[in-house]
């Protein structure tokens, strides 16, 4: 009898590891825009965001995860919505 009801549970919890798994690996991949200034310490979602505008050194696509561990940016003020909201356009 504790096999029957330890068997769903167990498999239950896999598939929430798994799906925890996934969700971690697609914001791996999520890329933003970085200002390639030593001032700048935001990222953007979108190339076109107005805080890119004032950038006057060359702008780089890289990994959201490299944007926070390698340079320490944060979120642009204009951009907190999208981040909130998990809705990246990439």
């Amino acid at each position: 009898m504790k096999t029957i009801v330890l068997i769903p549970l167990i498999l239950f919890s896999y598939s929430l590891f798994a799906q925890e798994q996934k969700k971690e690996k697609k914001k791996d991949e999520i890329k933003v825009f970085i200002c390639n200034s030593m001032t700048s310490d935001k990222y953007h979602y979108k190339k076109e965001c107005k805080g890119l505008t004032r950038c006057n050194d060359t702008i780089k696509k890289i990994s959201l995860r490299k944007a926070k561990n390698v340079y320490g940016r944060n979120v642009c003020g204009y951009e907190t919505h999208i981040e909130s909201s998990g809705k990246y356009e990439n």
